[in-house]
């Protein structure tokens, strides 16, 4: 801070009057500027005005804000003697007030207690130089003007425009010894007019040193807000070089004193760079105030932050910028919550969008459903009908609380309103949730009455109150005459299975005959067989033994009375894939087994080798086929059957599945084909096939207790999954 400048002035020639006063003016100017101090000049000037020769002295001053004159120092006095100066400046009567506001000194007659005149001398800030503030701005100076223009004192004028201090106004009142000298006098207006020249310095340097101190205060002030700031803050000249940060922005500006890694060293240097880049970008922009959004690393925790940074200018004594002030608020989580808050509230948009189109699906199911729908509010008052349910009960009057027709009121309407009341107050006052009943209401549509199925329900509001009931009516003439067509195509059905088993019987009848007698011949043929052709003996008398059980049990009607026995369904696989190797090799169709080890199952194996069999004959001649237009082969694809067996265990251990799989790549099962292809004579074969085979696979596989599934795709394939039960 610049201080007071000591400057040399010309010597002027002393007036022959004037020298006898040096001695005594340079004495109480020694005194004088010894004083460090502003209250340190009022005890000098008192002492070396007794010096002169007067009895006693004191001083008083002007507060300029309220106006009120006391004794502030004195000689001599005793404090009974000062207050009697106590005054104020608006008692004009006082001779006191009268030369404070004239600024001029002059010998107030006789008022002391000895009956000895008064001198009173004014004192007001002044100087015959401009202070440092005014001459470098050439600027008003409130000590010159008081110098050159004294006047007459001015409350409101005595502050300085330029450095904004009040002035002090006051006065030295001395009593005249009895006899005093015009000498004595005027080394008396010396020595006063020296010491105030002393206290206008002395008074700018404490105005100095006080605005220093506030500044001190205020720039201490201003560093514990910074500090106390959680956001960063950072003081940068014109040059953008930082000049003060508070420990917030050193976290992201400033190396750590210890433990300074390569990557927290780069951060800050890449911190540093966008920061200068973001300071330049905003001073181009040319606004005084501007904020923009500012990525940084985190040295510490080494994660992105985002900062808002909002820049001010500030500004010197004489106007011009001098730097910026920078406050970088963290918007990471307020940007989140941000975005957060759109997506919640396009998932709103969305949901209200779904919430509408339910709402416009519900009204287009209730207006399509085919039943008529009655919505009555918690008093079982009506509130909705359908058009359905407005053919039965009439439209709702709109000053009314229950249905009534607008043009004319039916008697046989009238009736079913009554029952539809009767039954919703039964219903909405009982403590049911759901029920279901019937009401025999008249159809205008059929000009009778008709028997309804009545389904009701209730909706709770958060009170758990009945808000609203729903009732829907279903008309049972159709739902009996939908119950007896079920109850034809049943007996339809069981006709078709009692024709099924007795053409059965009569097949069966026919072939047993001759089977026995091949039978035989196989029995004759026991001894006379070669040794190499011993197998393929053995293979024709078990399958004829086969084929003679399996006509006992069409005779039978697929009642089976053998005996059942754990069998290995990886050898029935085995042993039926041996007897299909040949044909399946001529039809060139490749084979792929994946037999993983599986637990034995409880059945009959010449039932599960007929499963078998079936699928691998079906699966033959569904890639085997002459039309080039279903097969696989039409699009240059190799045949080829997959066959997998693997265990499915279940989670206590000892129970569980054997799952067998057959694949196949032929032509498949059209789709209005597949959900009835265990039925009997339902067939893809044309007039090769039976329609018999997958539906006799079926009962095999529930009376094993098991379970089968098929998948098809046409032109792409088929597969079959049957599972059988583990049982131990």
């Amino acid at each position: 801070m610049a201080t007071p400048e000591m400057r040399a002035h010309t010597p002027r020639l002393v007036e022959k009057i004037e020298r006898r006063l040096i001695p005594e003016r340079g004495r109480a100017a020694f005194r004088l500027l010894s004083a460090e101090r502003s209250d340190e000049i009022f005890p000098i000037l008192m002492e070396e005005i007794v010096a002169l020769g007067f009895p006693r002295a004191l001083v008083v001053t002007l507060d300029l804000e309220s106006g009120e004159i006391r004794p502030v120092a004195g000689i001599n006095c005793s404090p009974n003697y000062q207050q009697k100066f106590k005054t104020a400046l608006w008692q004009g009567e006082n001779q006191i007030v009268g030369v404070l506001r004239s600024l001029k000194p002059a010998i107030i007659p006789k008022p002391g207690a000895h009956g000895r005149s008064l001198y009173c001398h004014p004192l007001l800030y002044k100087n015959r130089t401009a202070c440092w503030e005014a001459e470098r701005g050439n600027r008003f100076c409130l000590a010159v003007q008081n110098f050159h223009e004294p006047g007459a004192l001015e409350i409101g004028a005595q502050v300085c425009r330029t450095c904004e201090m009040r002035a002090y106004a006051g006065a030295v009142i001395v009593e005249m010894p009895a006899n005093s000298s015009e000498r004595q006098r005027g080394d008396l207006r010396s020595v006063i007019d020296v010491a105030n020249g002393y206290l206008s310095r002395l008074f700018k340097v404490d105005h100095y040193y006080n605005r220093m101190r506030d500044s001190d205060v205020t720039i201490a002030q201003m560093e514990t807000l910074m500090q106390s700031m959680a956001d960063p803050v950072i003081l940068t000249d014109s040059q953008h070089r930082v000049i003060a940060q508070n420990r917030a922005a050193e976290r992201f500006f400033k190396l750590p004193e210890k433990d300074v890694t390569e990557g927290a060293a780069r951060a800050v240097e890449l911190n540093n760079l966008l920061f200068s880049a973001a300071l330049s970008s905003m001073a181009v922009s040319g606004s005084s105030d501007a904020s923009r959004d500012l990525t940084l690393v985190d040295i510490i925790e080494g994660e992105e932050v985002l900062f808002e940074a909002v820049t001010a200018p500030s500004f010197g004594r004489d106007g011009m910028r001098s730097g910026l002030v920078t406050v970088m608020r963290d918007v990471t989580d307020l940007r989140r919550a941000d975005q957060e808050f759109r997506t919640s509230m396009e998932r709103l948009r969305e949901a209200q969008e779904v919430v509408r189109q339910d709402r416009d699906l519900m009204h287009m199911v209730i207006e399509n459903v085919g039943d008529p729908i009655i919505v009555a509010d918690g008093s079982a008052r009506v509130v909705l009908l359908d058009s359905l349910a407005q053919e039965l009960f009439g439209h709702i009057h709109e000053t009314t609380s229950g249905p009534i027709r607008l043009d004319t009121v039916d008697p046989r309407i009238v009736s079913n309103q009554v029952k539809l009341d009767a039954y919703l107050q039964a219903f909405t006052f009982s403590f049911s949730a759901r029920q279901d009943g019937n009401l025999r209401l008249y159809s205008t549509e059929s000009k009778s009455e008709v028997d309804f199925d009545t389904r009701s329900g209730k909706i709770y509001d958060k009170r758990g109150q009945v808000s609203y009931t729903i009732t829907v009516l279903r008309d049972l003439s159709a739902f009996r005459k939908l119950e007896q067509l079920k109850m034809e195509r049943r007996l339809i059905e069981i006709e078709k299975f009692a024709a099924t088993g007795r053409l059965a019987g009569t097949i069966a009848h026919e072939v047993n005959n001759p089977m026995e007698a091949i039978k035989n011949a196989i029995f004759l043929m026991q001894g006379v067989m070669k040794p190499e052709a011993q197998p393929i003996y053995e293979i024709l008398k078990n399958e004829t033994d086969r084929v003679a059980r399996i006509v006992r049990q069409m005779l039978g009607l697929y009642r089976h009375s053998e005996q059942v026995s754990t069998i290995d369904v990886n050898t029935v696989v085995e042993d039926t894939l041996v007897l299909f190797a040949r044909q399946l090799e001529r039809s060139g169709i490749q084979l792929e087994k994946e037999l993983a080890k599986v637990p034995p199952v409880v059945g009959s194996a010449d039932q599960f080798r007929q499963v078998v069999s079936n699928l691998v004959i079906n699966a033959k001649d569904s890639m085997a086929s002459p039309s080039e237009e279903v097969t696989s082969h039409a699009h240059g694809r190799v045949a080829m059957l997959k066959i997998r067996t693997r265990h499915l265990p279940a989670t206590d251990g000892i129970h569980g599945w054997v799952r067998l799989t057959v694949a196949d790549t032929g032509s498949g099962i059209p789709p209005e084909i597949i959900k009835t292809v265990f039925e009997p004579f339902v067939s893809t074969k044309g007039e090769k096939g039976t329609g018999l085979g997958l539906w006799i696979v079926k009962g095999i596989i529930e009376n094993h207790s098991g379970k089968m599934h098929v998948k098809s795709k046409l032109g792409k394939g088929t597969v079959f999954k049957i599972d059988l039960p583990v049982v131990r």
